[in-house]
């Protein structure tokens, strides 16, 4: 403890305190040494008794600086942390670009739209987008009729508002 998300001035990193050793080099690394041996957060125990304040005091000196500053003073620091980044860094991010986690399909009434690829990967198989996404009602006849309803009916449904 603390092992959890903290803001930065520009976004959220992940920190993982979670033992003595790891609580340790956190303080070092936030400027903060003695807190590692405060009264109020020396053990587990404590810290996880004094949560509240321990994670509002933390969560003010990350605060202070921008994610990419904070990730650089961790860097090589062996405690887990992360930026955590939302779903625009994700897809931008340059290992998602490497594992080509993002295709550009063309759709026929939006133009070109990017989709997520998927995420497995075997050997000897390139997973990719099969085709766009569907417009609303444009598989509905052929579902419908796999389910063994008839184009009258089909038809009634439509008319009644019941499917597109």
């Amino acid at each position: 403890m603390p092992y959890r998300g903290f803001p930065t001035s520009n976004g959220s990193i992940f920190l993982g305190g979670a033992n003595d050793k790891l609580f340790g080099i956190l303080c070092a690394r936030i400027g903060q040494p003695a807190l590692a041996s405060s009264p109020l957060y020396s053990s587990n125990a404590l810290r996880v008794a004094n949560r509240d304040s321990l994670e509002a005091l933390v969560g003010a000196i990350t605060a202070t600086r921008t994610t990419a500053e904070w990730l650089a003073a961790l860097d090589g620091c062996g405690m887990p942390y992360a930026a955590i980044n939302d779903v625009k860094d994700s897809l931008e991010h340059a290992h998602t670009q490497a594992r080509g986690m993002v295709v550009e399909v063309q759709h026929a009434s939006c133009g070109p739209v990017k989709l997520v690829n998927s995420p497995v990967r075997f050997s000897g198989c390139e997973p990719g987008v099969r085709s766009a996404p569907p417009v609303l009602g444009e598989h509905t006849d052929e579902v419908l009729r796999g389910c063994g309803i008839g184009d009258c009916e089909i038809a009634r449904l439509r008319e009644d508002g019941v499917v597109a």
